[in-house]
C-alpha cells in the first residue's frame, strides 16, 4: 500500500512516517510517501523516505504527485494553523483540491486529521478561523459521495516526541527554569491531553481496518495543577508547583492587583489573572475516546519532556 502523507514534516507527520515504516497491510508492505513543497527541508524525514513535490494550492501538482507515488491511500495532515491569511487557501480550498486529485487517482482510503472543535458533537469556536476552516473541510469530506473510504480523526491537545516546531515547549521550559511555580498566576487553564502515538496509531487503524467515519481521540479533562505537577516530576530543575485555589485568585489577587493598578503601582489591572485557557477539553461523555488502546496522559507528558532533554533543549 502506497500512502501519500501531506504535512509529512510536521509534528504528527514525522511520527506518522516512523510508525508506517516497516508496516504491512494484507501481507503487503506499507510504503509512506512524503508530499513536500519545493521549499521544504526534508532533513528530518526518516532515512530512505520517498518524497514527491506538490502544493495543496496547485491542483495539477497534486494530480502529478498522486501518479508519481502510485497512491493507494492518502493521510492528510497539512494545514495552516497560525497563518490566518493562508487558512482559506490551504485548509479549505487545499483540501478540496486534494480530494479531487485523490478521486482522479482512484485511491482506496482517505484519512484526514482535523481538530476536536470540528467534530459535530463539540461546538466549534466561532472566533477561531482555524477551527472554522476545518469545519468547512469537513463538508468536503462528509457532505458528498466519494469513490474512496473517508476517515477523520479529532484529537485534543497533543504531546509527544519529535516536536521540532516546539509547539509544547514553552510550558515545559517555564517549569524547568523555575524552582517554584504557583498556578494559577495569570490563567486558570484546563487541558485534555493525548499522546501523539495514539493519534498515529489511530491513523494506522483507519488505513488498515474497516474504520470509515469520524473518530475522536481524547483523554480525560485535566486541571492546570495536575498537568504542571506531572511535568515538574519529569523535568530537570526540581521545580515545586504550589497550589493556589482559584477562589483566592478571584477574590484576593485580582482585587489587590486592581487596587495597585488604580494607584499607579501596577501597569495592568487584575483581569488577566482570571483568564481561562482551554486546551482541548470536551464534555464528560466524550472523554477518553479513541479507536485504539490509549497511552496515559502522564506518559504523553513524560515522553515530551524526555525528548526535549535528549535533543538538548532542557
Amino acid at each position: 500500500m502506497n500512502v501519500l502523507v501531506t504535512g509529512a514534516t510536521g509534528f504528527i507527520g514525522l511520527n506518522c512516517l516512523h510508525a508506517l515504516d516497516g508496516g504491512r497491510f494484507d501481507g503487503e508492505p506499507i510504503e509512506p510517501v512524503a508530499m513536500v513543497r519545493p521549499s521544504t527541508s526534508t532533513a528530518r524525514l526518516p532515512e530512505g523516505t520517498e518524497t514527491v513535490q506538490a502544493d495543496l494550492r496547485d491542483s495539477d501538482s497534486l494530480r502529478a504527485a498522486m501518479v508519481e507515488a502510485d497512491t493507494d491511500a492518502v493521510v492528510h495532515l497539512a494545514a495552516a494553523v497560525y497563518e490566518t491569511s493562508e487558512m482559506a487557501g490551504t485548509n479549505t480550498a487545499g483540501t478540496e483540491n486534494l480530494v479531487d486529485a485523490a478521486a482522479a487517482a482512484d485511491i482506496d482510503r482517505f484519512v484526514f486529521v482535523s481538530t476536536v472543535g470540528a467534530h459535530p458533537d463539540v461546538p466549534a469556536d466561532p472566533g477561531s478561523p482555524y477551527q472554522q476552516s476545518k469545519v468547512e473541510s469537513e463538508a468536503l469530506l462528509f457532505g458528498q459521495d466519494h469513490p474512496f473510504a473517508v476517515s477523520a480523526l479529532y484529537p485534543t491537545y497533543i504531546f509527544g516526541p519529535r516536536d521540532y516546531r516546539l509547539t509544547r515547549y514553552d510550558v515545559v521550559r517555564v517549569i524547568a527554569a523555575n524552582r517554584v511555580l504557583v498556578p494559577p498566576l495569570y490563567t486558570h487553564d484546563e487541558y485534555n491531553i493525548v499522546h501523539v502515538d495514539d493519534v498515529v496509531d489511530s491513523l494506522v487503524h483507519c488505513l488498515t481496518a474497516d474504520a470509515a467515519g469520524r473518530h475522536l481521540v481524547t483523554g480525560p479533562n485535566l486541571a492546570n495543577g495536575q498537568v504542571l505537577r506531572t511535568i515538574a516530576r519529569h523535568a530537570p530543575g526540581n521545580c515545586t508547583v504550589l497550589g493556589v485555589p482559584y477562589a483566592f485568585t478571584r477574590w484576593g489577587i485580582k482585587p489587590a492587583m486592581d487596587l495597585l493598578h488604580r494607584v499607579g503601582v501596577s501597569p495592568v489591572p487584575g483581569d488577566g489573572f482570571l483568564e481561562r485557557g482551554d486546551f482541548g477539553t470536551v464534555a464528560p461523555p466524550l472523554e477518553s475516546r479513541a479507536p485504539v488502546e490509549q497511552r496515559s496522559w502522564e506518559r504523553a507528558l513524560a515522553d515530551t519532556v524526555g525528548w526535549y532533554e535528549r535533543v538538548g533543549l532542557l
